[in-house]
C-alpha cells in the first residue's frame, strides 16, 4: 500500500471493510429509530408489532456483521493514521472504534436475551438461536435494563464518531475521513 508522502492521500480501509461499515451504519440507523419508536405509548398496536418485529430480527444481522468486521481487521488490519493526529486523538480514535464493537456486541446479546426470557420468538432467528434462554421475567427485565443503557452508550458513541469524521473531512481535510469513504 502506498504511503501518504507517495501519493497525498492516507491509505484506506479495504473495500471489504468499507462496505461492512457503511452496511453496519445503515442497520444500527434504522434500528435506533425503530427500538425508540417501537416503545412509545399509544402507538397503533400493528404499527409497535412491525417495529418490534423489524427490531429484534435486524440486532443479530448487527451482531454477524460486527463478528465478520473484527474478523476483517485481524486479517486486514486498518490502516495508520495520517501522522498529523495528535497522539491523543489518535488513542481516543482507537478506544471509541473498540467501545462501538463492543457496545453492538452487547446489545445484540442483551436484546437476543431480553426477547428470549420474555418468551417472545425471534421469528427469523428461531431455528439458530431458539431456546439458548428459557423464559424467565427477571432476566428478562435485566437484560432490558442494561440494553437501555447501552442503547445510550452507544448514541454518545456514534455522535463521538460522526463528530471526529465530520471534524476530519469537512474542516482538517488530513484523509482520515477519506480512508472511509466512499463506501465501496
Amino acid at each position: 500500500m502506498a504511503s501518504l508522502s507517495q501519493t497525498g492521500h492516507s491509505p484506506r480501509y479495504s473495500r471489504a471493510a468499507r462496505v461492512l461499515h457503511w452496511l453496519t451504519v445503515l442497520l444500527v440507523f434504522t434500528t435506533i429509530p425503530a427500538g425508540l419508536i417501537m416503545v412509545q405509548e399509544g402507538l397503533p398496536r400493528a404499527q409497535q408489532d412491525a417495529l418490534f418485529l423489524f427490531h429484534k430480527n435486524i440486532g443479530p444481522i448487527i451482531l454477524l456483521l460486527v463478528a465478520l468486521r473484527l474478523a476483517l481487521r485481524l486479517i486486514s488490519p486498518p490502516p495508520p493514521l495520517p501522522a498529523t493526529v495528535p497522539a491523543l486523538q489518535a488513542l481516543a480514535a482507537r478506544a471509541v472504534h473498540w467501545l462501538l464493537y463492543l457496545v453492538l456486541v452487547a446489545l445484540a446479546i442483551s436484546g437476543i436475551v431480553r426477547v428470549q426470557a420474555g418468551g417472545f420468538p425471534m421469528e427469523l432467528w428461531d431455528p439458530l438461536l431458539g431456546g439458548m434462554v428459557g423464559k424467565d421475567e427477571a432476566l428478562a427485565k435485566s437484560a432490558s435494563g442494561f440494553h437501555e443503557l447501552a442503547k445510550s452508550v452507544l448514541i454518545v458513541l456514534i455522535a463521538l464518531h460522526m463528530g471526529a469524521a465530520a471534524l476530519h473531512g469537512l474542516v482538517k481535510r488530513d484523509g482520515v475521513f477519506s480512508r472511509m469513504w466512499p463506501p465501496a
